[in-house]
């Protein structure tokens, strides 16, 4: 068995997985915005703190466990996140710091890359060769996987989709460039754009937004047909570069296909990719837990 951790921009969630890819048993805690101010004591504690109660929980010794895998946003290493601009975190030895705590190999990877790396070993992917999957959700993120194989260079994790620029003179990322992919196409910048439309409070809950999104379609249906425009337009960079059979688009987009599908598919029947149709466009299958099972992967 393994233990599969998932650092999320506003959770983490950690999962004791078996050899079938099955989560038995799973521990969740939400960031607030005290957890924030020591963020990295935060993560390091919650994930010693949570595996050590799973262990107890299921009566397990260390030694029957074969992995602690992690799944983090940004630029990592095996060891070290380098710089998770979304987390505010920088230049952090996590596996150094847990390895206190466990005798268990550690492995940490671009949680992108990981959920991806799920949904090609059981799920919407596991067909195809040549695949892509997209994480939509406060950043953008994205791995890419060739003749079966995740694409990845041989120092950090690579495949930085969301900072690939659509518009040149565009919106400001964090990344520091202009017109990043994410800044138009992440959930994060969908909910911001509605929100102020909607005249609502930033820290009202995800599920009631987007109830009240639906009781007002037609107030806000240009900000949902230039989200899918902007998120096609990304797309369509990737299948110039990669030539993929299939996207499989993750994160809590598939929370609102109800809203946004749709205006996506339109969106790709005006779509002109160089010389080539395209691909099929497919749902990721695993949702939140995707993170966790892809871990276990590394």
């Amino acid at each position: 068995m393994k233990i599969g951790v998932d650092i999320g921009g506003s959770h983490i969630a950690i999962g004791l997985v078996d050899d079938e890819g099955k989560i038995i048993v799973k521990k969740e805690k939400n960031m607030n915005s005290k957890d924030r101010e020591n963020i990295e004591k935060f993560i390091e504690e919650n994930i010693a703190i949570s595996i050590n109660n799973i262990l107890k929980e299921k009566e397990l010794h260390q030694e029957q466990i074969e992995l602690i895998g992690i799944a983090c946003p940004g630029t990592l290493t095996e060891n070290e996140i380098i710089r998770a601009n979304n987390l505010g975190i920088y230049n952090l030895n996590l596996v150094e710091r847990l390895q206190r705590y466990f005798s268990i190999p550690i492995k940490m990877l671009n949680d992108a890359k990981c959920a991806g790396l799920c949904e090609k070993k059981y799920g919407a992917l596991k067909e195809f060769d040549d695949a892509i999957y997209v994480g939509l959700g406060t950043g953008i993120g994205g791995a890419v996987f060739m003749n079966g194989k995740l694409l990845k260079p041989k120092k950090y994790a690579g495949t930085e989709i969301g900072h690939t620029v659509i518009r040149i003179n565009g919106t400001k990322c964090a990344c520091g460039r202009n017109g990043c992919f994410e800044t138009y196409a992440s959930m994060k910048r969908l909910r911001s754009k509605l929100t102020e439309r909607l005249n609502l409070s930033n820290d009202l809950d995800g599920e009631i937004l987007f109830e009240l999104v639906k009781r007002n379609l037609e107030a806000v249906d240009d900000i949902l047909t230039e989200y899918a425009n902007d998120l096609v337009e990304g797309l369509i960079n990737l299948v110039n570069i990669f030539e993929p059979e299939v996207i499989c688009i993750g994160g809590s987009y598939v929370y609102h296909t109800d809203i946004l599908a749709e205006k996506v598919e339109q969106a790709i029947k005006n779509a002109k990719p160089y010389n080539r149709e395209m691909p099929r466009i497919v749902v990721a299958e695993f949702l939140n837990d995707s993170g966790i099972i892809g871990s276990t992967l590394i």
